[in-house]
């Protein structure tokens, strides 16, 4: 029984001999900031929504086989690949067709062709009876350096906020140290918002397009904004 006693009492000594031989916690004075860059980039990657709808000439049904075939030469003729051109989806049955004869049913296809700038989508549209588009929107749009872009600004939000922790400490007469923690925070690429008269031509039938009046000109695409954001926390020395 004494020596179970002297085993517990030598344990609770040692135990207070170690928690007194550690130094005490050192209290890390820190500065936590935020840094942002953001930048505008005219895409180069403009997915158009393409329609063609049947439509009769001449008493006859131009058919959506042919229109097709003329798209497909005018999206080849401008330099379009293949992988770039390619069918969304089809309206319309053939059966019904047959079956209400007497009644007019114009079959539809849509189309998405991926473009780097809207003057080329011009040029396939000049290429095609103008009858033959239903209309014309854009789908989507990108830039082929997205990735590219935004590393570059997740450099400069760092550098900004290393920069911004700085001279906020310099005005406290204390000295930025090192970097203790960083939390990213990334932002989805947003369209830069046009003045109403320009977004009006954004997505109209093909037919209203060229019906547009020549005092608009030459209208600018419509830039993406990147904007990218770190919180960091810097040691205070």
């Amino acid at each position: 029984m004494n020596l179970l006693r002297h085993l517990f009492l030598l344990f609770i000594f040692s135990s207070l001999s170690y928690l007194q031989a550690q130094p005490p916690a050192v209290f890390q004075k820190s500065i936590t900031v935020t840094g942002t860059a953001e930048m505008e980039i005219v895409p180069d990657e403009i997915y158009f929504r393409v329609v063609l709808k049947e439509y009769l000439k001449d008493k006859t049904t131009i058919q959506i086989d042919k229109l097709e075939k003329d798209l497909i030469q005018a999206v080849t003729a401008v330099g379009i690949p293949k992988e770039d051109f390619m069918v969304e989806s089809v309206y319309g049955d053939r059966w019904r067709r047959n079956k209400y004869k007497n009644n007019e049913l114009y079959h539809s296809k849509s189309y998405i062709i991926k473009v780097k700038t809207p003057g080329i989508m011009d040029e396939i549209l000049d290429k095609v009876q103008t009858e033959s588009v239903y209309s014309v929107s854009i789908r989507n749009f990108t830039h082929s350096k997205m990735e590219t872009f935004k590393k570059e600004l997740k450099i400069k939000a760092m550098q900004a906020a290393k920069e911004k922790a700085a001279y906020m400490l310099q005005a406290v007469d204390e000295k930025l140290g090192v970097l203790l923690e960083v939390t990213e925070n990334d932002n989805n690429p947003i369209p830069v918002p046009f003045p109403q008269m320009r977004q009006q031509w954004a997505n109209v039938a093909y037919d209203s397009i060229q019906e547009a009046p020549e005092e608009y000109g030459e209208v600018g695409f419509q830039k993406i904004k990147i904007q990218f954001t770190v919180t960091t926390r810097f040691a205070i020395v």
